[in-house]
Order: C-alpha cells, then structure tokens, then sequence
C-alpha cells in the first residue's frame, strides 16, 4: 500500500470560510491557492465552496486539472514565453513582471479571440517578482506599453513579500502599493480594479484591520493547511492547525541499540552530520517512506510517545519503545504534516496517494 496523505475538507473548510468571512468585512477578495496541492480538484472544489473569488496556482499543469470548475483562475508564477498559449487557454488572469512575456500574452490572446488579464507585479523590497518600486519611470513606461496592446487587459498590480527575502508585510510597504494604483488611475484614466496585497504573511493584518483600505486582493495558500501566519509564526485565532496527515506502513519492527556499531562518518548520504546519542536498547520500526517522497522534518507523529530518528531516501526510522500501542510489520502510523515544505514536497510525489477526508480518520 502507498503511503496516504489525507485531507481534512472539515478543516480546510472552516479555515478558508473564516478567512473569506474576515476579508470580507473590509471588502477584500480572495484568491484561493492549488499549488500546495498540485491542482487537487477535491482542495480546489472545497476553496469554491469556501467562497473564495478566484482559483490560482504557479503551474499551467495544474490550472488544467482544475479547469472544467466555473470560477475565475488565476496563474501565480510569471509565465513562460514557451507557454503563453497554454496561459491564455488556462487561465483569465496571469502575474506578470516582463513587457516582453505580456507582449507575447497579446499575440496569443489575439489568436484565441480573447482578452487575457494582467496584473503587473511590484517588487517593494522581498526581491522576488516584480518591478523594482523605485523605478517609477520603468512602471509608468511599461503600464503605457501594456494600455497600447490588444488581447490584454490591465487588471490591476500587485506585490509578493515574505516568499523569498522574508519581508513582512506593513501599512508602509502596503501603502507604496495603494498610493501607486492612485497615481497610475490618475496619470492613465483607467480602472486598474484589482491591487493585490499578496500572501499568507498578512494574515495578522488582516485580523488586526490594519491593511490599507487601497488593497483588495490577498493570495492565500500556506496558513490555510498549517492554520498559522507566515510573519510571525503565530496560529491564526480560531483557525484549525491540522488539515493533512500522512499514513505510512510499517515494513520491519525490531529491538537494536540505538548507537550505530563501527566508525562514523561526518556526514550522512544527504550530507547531513551525524551525531548519535546512545539511549540504550530500542524498539524501531521502519516506514516505507523517505525523503525521496516527503520532507521528513515536517512529520510529528500524532502519538506523542513516538520520535522520528532520521531517514534515508526510502526508509524512515522511527522509535516505538514509549507507545502504548503494539504495533506489528504491516500497521500504518500516522503523521501530522506540520510544515508547508512537507505538504509541497508529499502532494508532488508520485508515491503518496492524496485522499480527502470529511473527516480525518
């Protein structure tokens, strides 16, 4: 059996209708994320079901597996030259930072007969996307050039903190964004209806009420599987931290030392030191897992009584001397999954199944 990743749609449910309810009251959509998950239709059917307003993710692939759910998508990650046909087909909205990628957006817009939205990324200071937020003559000449193609629509602007630079979010660096689409409305008489705040790092704004009011998207992903906020780490308020599991099976379960017999090596197969404690004589099982399906150090096994000790590519080891549970070769143990790399790297693997739950079981 392969190991399972479960999804609690309860959870999932109640964190995502508690964020719409929150950005609602201060008259901000919601971009609902698929790229933790890799497109799972299930997620993506429990986010409409939330409420949200758009559907988004980083990777037309998975665009396509959530493409037949009647809501506006949304493609994350700056396109491609190579797939600007695929993104116009896709999706209605796409971030975008390159003049010459949204010129090729308008070829292939153009061809489909249809006006595909941009939404042109500022870069205020995490140094990922976007134009950088003190050349203002480069915005100003690039949002001129967008307003001349046909195909393409100016949807609004946008930014991304935390992702990369660990920049958190604030009524300053927020406020650059508001006071810029003013400018930009003013200076070119267009709408520019939508200025999107970003990600999952705002969330103690949100709850605070301190977003500036010219924001009115957020894109949120990680807080919703970890019920916490990126900036700070803390747990949302009323938010549930545990929405995916991981079941693996147990593949031996013997009694050894728990200090390795021979010389030690510095480091590991994954480059990792070693550095064994001698506790005595344990009992350890061994999953069917490893770190070639999963990252590793994101697992808490939901019985206390039960540490992880390492992994290899295949093999996690684990120590079962302190359970009250008589576990035997062939039981699964169960996992919470409490970091997002742990998510992204479990949903992207090929031999984890993805099932939802209503519940966990």
């Amino acid at each position: 059996m392969k190991p399972i990743l479960q999804m609690d749609i309860n959870n999932i449910m109640k964190n995502m209708r508690e964020l719409v309810r929150k950005a609602k009251e201060q008259n901000i959509t919601v971009t609902g994320i698929t790229k933790g998950v890799c497109g799972n239709v299930d997620f993506a059917r429990i986010l409409v079901g939330a409420g949200v307003d758009y559907l988004a993710d980083s990777r037309v692939e998975n665009l396509m597996k959530i493409h037949s759910l009647s809501i506006e998508k949304m493609l994350l990650r700056s396109p491609k030259l190579s797939e600007v046909s695929e993104v116009v087909q896709y999706a209605d909205y796409s971030l975008n930072s390159e003049f010459t990628v949204i010129e090729a957006l308008s070829v292939a817009a153009l061809s489909q007969g249809k006006i595909h939205q941009v939404i042109l990324m500022i870069d205020i200071g995490d140094l990922r996307e976007g134009i950088w937020f003190e050349e203002t003559e480069k915005i100003y000449a690039t949002v001129e050039r967008i307003l001349q193609l046909k195909g393409v629509y100016l949807a609004g602007i946008g930014t991304n903190v935390t992702c990369f630079g660990g920049v958190i979010p604030t009524e300053e660096n927020y406020g650059f964004i508001t006071t810029l689409a003013d400018e930009l409305r003013d200076y070119f008489n267009i709408d520019l209806p939508i200025v999107s705040g970003g990600n999952s790092s705002c969330l103690h704004m949100l709850y605070a009420g301190n977003i500036p009011q010219g924001i009115n998207n957020i894109r949120i992903n990680q807080a919703i599987f970890l019920g916490t906020e990126i900036a700070y780490g803390c747990e949302v308020e009323g938010w549930e931290p545990h929405t995916i599991r991981l079941q693996a099976e147990i593949i031996e379960i013997q009694e050894k030392p728990s200090l390795p017999l021979g010389e030690i090596a510095h480091m590991n197969a994954f480059g990792k030191p070693i550095s064994p404690i001698d506790k005595g004589i344990r009992k350890r099982a061994i999953l069917a897992i490893g770190r070639q399906d999963i990252d590793i150090s994101g697992l808490a096994a939901i019985d206390q009584a039960i540490t992880i000790e390492g992994a290899s590519s295949d093999h996690l080891i684990v120590d079962v001397t302190n359970s009250k549970q008589q576990f035997s070769v062939g039981d699964m143990i169960t996992f919470n999954l409490v970091t997002y790399a742990s998510v992204l790297s479990g949903m992207a693997s090929n031999y984890i199944e993805q099932v939802a739950y209503h519940e966990i079981l």
